[in-house]
């Protein structure tokens, strides 16, 4: 078996839809890959798993699963699946057993940069449009950060605190891209994450908006994974 035998499934974050794999979805096309998006609606935790695992239901074959940001917690949770051979985290949350992205984020340094989320609004956050450039989007062109801020998918308070009860990488091997320059996720609380689960870590410079700006680099590290597995 190759890598290419292995199919290669992507899972966006919070605020952001799956159009931003459009890159890596190029990159791994053209090498081979068959390759899904998960368009999550990200309003909980539970129906992203099931809508992620729906995808995978619908795969002959091992997968390589991979979460962007809060796609992070949506792998951990649907990962157990039987299809799924390895998981890899694009600066991602990776909770464990009874924890949740906002367990995770209360972890966070407080003395960095600070995610800009604004109050919730009748269940849903957003992020100010104003400083999700500096904080989501730094190494994006201003046109592209301003689309990705002016085109927010609302993020789900039972997607933030949403809890794993399995946790995926406890029994399948993990790879991290690990971003040095991410504003949303700081680069200490990925360290963190990637050695809690014995993760192969990729070190990279970059945004948290990395798997748009650096499609080659995130390609990269999912066709390790493959070729590993």
């Amino acid at each position: 078996m190759t890598a290419q035998d292995k199919t290669v499934v992507l899972v966006h974050g919070g605020f952001v839809d799956g159009a931003g794999w459009r890159g890596v979805y190029d990159e791994l096309t053209r090498d081979g890959f068959d390759v899904r998006v998960v368009q999550n609606p990200t309003k909980s935790l539970d129906d992203d798993a099931a809508t992620t695992r729906q995808i995978l239901d619908g795969i002959d074959g091992p997968v390589v699963l991979v979460g962007h940001s809060y796609g992070g917690a949506v792998i951990t949770a649907a990962g157990t699946h039987q299809k799924v051979a390895a998981l890899v985290y694009i600066t991602a949350f990776a909770p464990d057993k009874g924890e949740s992205v906002n367990a995770l984020l209360g972890t966070f340094p407080q003395d960095g940069p600070q995610p800009p989320i604004l109050p919730p609004v009748d269940g849903y956050l957003f992020l100010d449009r104003a400083k999700f450039a500096e904080a989501f989007a730094g190494d994006l062109p201003a046109q592209d950060a301003k689309f990705l801020a002016d085109s927010q998918v609302p993020w789900g308070l039972e997607a933030l605190g949403g809890v794993i009860s399995e946790a995926a990488w406890r029994s399948k091997p993990t790879w991290y891209l690990h971003v040095t320059e991410d504003r949303m996720i700081p680069p200490a609380a990925q360290a963190s994450m990637a050695e809690r689960m014995g993760s192969t870590v990729v070190e990279t410079p970059g945004s948290h908006a990395v798997y748009v700006s650096r499609p080659a680099v995130v390609a990269d590290i999912i066709r390790s994974a493959a070729e590993a597995v």
